[in-house]
Protein backbone atom coordinates (compact mmCIF):
# COMPACT_ATOMS: atom_id res chain seq x y z
CA UNK A 1 0.00 0.00 0.00
CA UNK A 2 1.38 3.32 -0.99
CA UNK A 3 1.94 6.09 1.49
CA UNK A 4 -0.89 8.06 0.10
CA UNK A 5 -3.12 5.08 0.21
CA UNK A 6 -2.05 5.64 3.86
CA UNK A 7 -2.74 8.76 4.10
CA UNK A 8 -6.22 8.68 3.07
CA UNK A 9 -7.28 6.09 5.11
CA UNK A 10 -6.25 7.72 8.18
CA UNK A 11 -8.04 11.17 6.90
CA UNK A 12 -11.22 9.15 6.66
CA UNK A 13 -10.66 7.31 10.03
CA UNK A 14 -10.23 10.73 11.53
CA UNK A 15 -13.01 12.31 10.25
CA UNK A 16 -15.35 9.54 11.05
CA UNK A 17 -13.59 9.88 14.91
CA UNK A 18 -14.73 13.28 14.33
CA UNK A 19 -18.44 12.78 13.36
CA UNK A 20 -18.65 9.94 16.47
CA UNK A 21 -17.77 12.78 18.87
CA UNK A 22 -19.77 15.30 17.65
CA UNK A 23 -22.98 13.17 16.60
CA UNK A 24 -22.57 10.25 18.06
CA UNK A 25 -26.10 9.22 17.81
CA UNK A 26 -25.56 9.15 14.16
CA UNK A 27 -23.77 5.88 14.90
CA UNK A 28 -26.52 4.97 17.18
CA UNK A 29 -28.82 5.11 14.46
CA UNK A 30 -26.60 3.14 11.48
CA UNK A 31 -26.78 0.53 13.82
CA UNK A 32 -30.16 0.19 14.94
CA UNK A 33 -31.82 1.44 11.82
CA UNK A 34 -34.22 -1.19 9.74
CA UNK A 35 -32.83 0.13 6.31
CA UNK A 36 -30.57 -2.15 4.71
CA UNK A 37 -30.11 -0.24 1.80
CA UNK A 38 -26.58 0.89 1.47
CA UNK A 39 -27.43 3.97 -0.62
CA UNK A 40 -29.50 5.22 1.98
CA UNK A 41 -26.74 4.88 4.43
CA UNK A 42 -24.22 6.15 2.20
CA UNK A 43 -26.65 9.33 1.78
CA UNK A 44 -27.24 9.71 5.75
CA UNK A 45 -23.28 9.12 5.91
CA UNK A 46 -22.49 12.02 3.82
CA UNK A 47 -25.25 14.27 5.16
CA UNK A 48 -24.36 13.80 8.51
CA UNK A 49 -20.43 14.57 7.53
CA UNK A 50 -21.45 17.61 5.94
CA UNK A 51 -23.03 19.19 8.58
CA UNK A 52 -20.52 18.20 10.94
CA UNK A 53 -17.40 19.54 8.71
CA UNK A 54 -19.59 22.97 8.36
CA UNK A 55 -20.61 23.14 12.57
CA UNK A 56 -16.71 22.22 13.20
CA UNK A 57 -15.21 25.23 10.79
CA UNK A 58 -17.53 27.62 12.64
CA UNK A 59 -16.62 26.79 15.82
CA UNK A 60 -13.13 27.71 15.73
CA UNK A 61 -11.87 30.82 16.88
CA UNK A 62 -9.40 33.22 17.19
CA UNK A 63 -9.04 34.82 20.74
CA UNK A 64 -7.54 37.83 21.42
CA UNK A 65 -6.98 39.42 25.13
CA UNK A 66 -6.96 43.36 25.41
CA UNK A 67 -6.77 45.79 28.25
CA UNK A 68 -10.92 46.83 28.32
CA UNK A 69 -10.20 50.35 27.24
CA UNK A 70 -9.95 49.85 23.81
CA UNK A 71 -13.20 48.45 23.30
CA UNK A 72 -15.16 50.73 25.93
CA UNK A 73 -14.07 54.34 25.17
CA UNK A 74 -15.35 55.80 28.26
CA UNK A 75 -16.05 54.80 31.40
CA UNK A 76 -20.08 55.47 30.92
CA UNK A 77 -20.21 53.09 27.64
CA UNK A 78 -18.26 50.44 30.07
CA UNK A 79 -20.61 51.02 33.27
CA UNK A 80 -24.03 50.77 30.53
CA UNK A 81 -22.72 47.80 29.07
CA UNK A 82 -21.17 45.55 32.07
CA UNK A 83 -23.61 47.06 34.66
CA UNK A 84 -27.08 47.33 32.64
CA UNK A 85 -26.50 44.54 30.64
CA UNK A 86 -28.14 46.42 27.49
CA UNK A 87 -27.83 46.61 23.92
CA UNK A 88 -25.63 49.79 22.72
CA UNK A 89 -24.48 50.65 19.80
CA UNK A 90 -21.48 53.53 20.11
CA UNK A 91 -18.37 53.61 18.15
CA UNK A 92 -14.50 53.11 19.20
CA UNK A 93 -11.97 55.36 17.57
CA UNK A 94 -9.00 53.46 17.66
CA UNK A 95 -7.90 49.92 18.44
CA UNK A 96 -4.85 48.51 18.09
CA UNK A 97 -3.55 45.11 19.31
CA UNK A 98 -1.63 42.22 18.21
CA UNK A 99 -2.65 38.50 17.17
CA UNK A 100 -0.52 35.77 15.93
CA UNK A 101 2.48 38.11 15.15
CA UNK A 102 0.57 40.60 13.30
CA UNK A 103 0.01 44.21 14.11
CA UNK A 104 -3.33 45.30 13.54
CA UNK A 105 -4.69 48.49 13.33
CA UNK A 106 -8.03 49.89 12.89
CA UNK A 107 -10.19 53.39 13.58
CA UNK A 108 -13.83 54.13 13.64
CA UNK A 109 -15.35 50.56 14.69
CA UNK A 110 -19.14 50.65 14.52
CA UNK A 111 -19.98 48.28 17.06
CA UNK A 112 -23.60 47.36 18.48
CA UNK A 113 -23.32 45.14 21.58
CA UNK A 114 -26.16 42.61 23.38
CA UNK A 115 -24.26 41.66 26.60
CA UNK A 116 -25.29 38.50 29.14
CA UNK A 117 -24.36 37.83 32.50
CA UNK A 118 -22.35 34.35 32.17
CA UNK A 119 -20.88 31.89 34.28
CA UNK A 120 -17.75 30.43 33.89
CA UNK A 121 -15.63 27.86 36.33
CA UNK A 122 -18.10 29.87 38.96
CA UNK A 123 -16.56 33.10 38.16
CA UNK A 124 -18.93 36.08 36.90
CA UNK A 125 -18.50 37.45 33.96
CA UNK A 126 -20.20 39.19 31.13
CA UNK A 127 -20.23 38.03 27.10
CA UNK A 128 -21.42 40.37 24.88
CA UNK A 129 -21.84 39.47 21.32
CA UNK A 130 -21.48 42.23 18.34
CA UNK A 131 -24.03 41.05 16.08
CA UNK A 132 -22.75 43.77 14.04
CA UNK A 133 -19.03 45.42 14.06
CA UNK A 134 -17.76 47.46 10.96
CA UNK A 135 -14.59 49.05 10.87
CA UNK A 136 -12.62 51.33 8.88
CA UNK A 137 -8.84 52.08 8.13
CA UNK A 138 -7.75 48.58 8.70
CA UNK A 139 -4.06 47.61 8.78
CA UNK A 140 -2.60 44.30 9.37
CA UNK A 141 1.13 44.23 9.20
CA UNK A 142 4.45 42.18 10.00
CA UNK A 143 7.94 42.16 8.43
CA UNK A 144 6.30 40.12 5.56
CA UNK A 145 2.58 40.73 4.51
CA UNK A 146 1.66 44.73 4.78
CA UNK A 147 -2.37 44.45 4.03
CA UNK A 148 -4.97 47.88 3.79
CA UNK A 149 -9.07 47.45 3.92
CA UNK A 150 -10.85 50.50 3.81
CA UNK A 151 -14.13 48.60 5.55
CA UNK A 152 -13.80 44.95 7.58
CA UNK A 153 -17.20 43.61 9.13
CA UNK A 154 -16.63 41.27 12.08
CA UNK A 155 -19.41 41.13 12.63
CA UNK A 156 -19.95 37.70 14.67
CA UNK A 157 -17.39 38.52 17.21
CA UNK A 158 -17.75 38.32 20.85
CA UNK A 159 -16.37 39.06 23.93
CA UNK A 160 -16.06 38.10 27.51
CA UNK A 161 -15.10 40.32 29.68
CA UNK A 162 -13.60 39.21 33.38
CA UNK A 163 -13.79 41.57 35.90
CA UNK A 164 -10.97 40.46 37.64
CA UNK A 165 -8.20 41.74 35.18
CA UNK A 166 -10.38 44.02 33.61
CA UNK A 167 -9.37 42.50 30.38
CA UNK A 168 -11.52 41.67 27.47
CA UNK A 169 -11.08 37.73 25.20
CA UNK A 170 -12.40 38.66 21.87
CA UNK A 171 -13.41 35.24 19.81
CA UNK A 172 -13.08 35.89 16.05
CA UNK A 173 -14.80 33.16 14.24
CA UNK A 174 -12.18 31.67 11.71
CA UNK A 175 -14.79 31.49 9.16
CA UNK A 176 -15.03 35.74 9.97
CA UNK A 177 -11.01 36.19 9.41
CA UNK A 178 -10.58 34.32 6.40
CA UNK A 179 -12.72 36.48 4.43
CA UNK A 180 -9.79 38.76 4.70
CA UNK A 181 -6.77 36.70 3.72
CA UNK A 182 -4.48 37.60 0.95
CA UNK A 183 -5.41 35.63 -2.14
Amino acid sequence: MSNKSIIVIYLLIMLLLIMTVIDPFFVYSLANSNDNNPLNTFRDLFNTFKKNVFNLTKSLEYNIEIDSNQVFPNETIKTFILDKKEPLEYIIPIMNYNLLGFDIFATNIKVVTDPKQINIEGKNKTRFDFPIMNASNVRVNNTMINLAFDNVDMSSTYVIYDPEKDKLSIYVPIYVAARYLPN
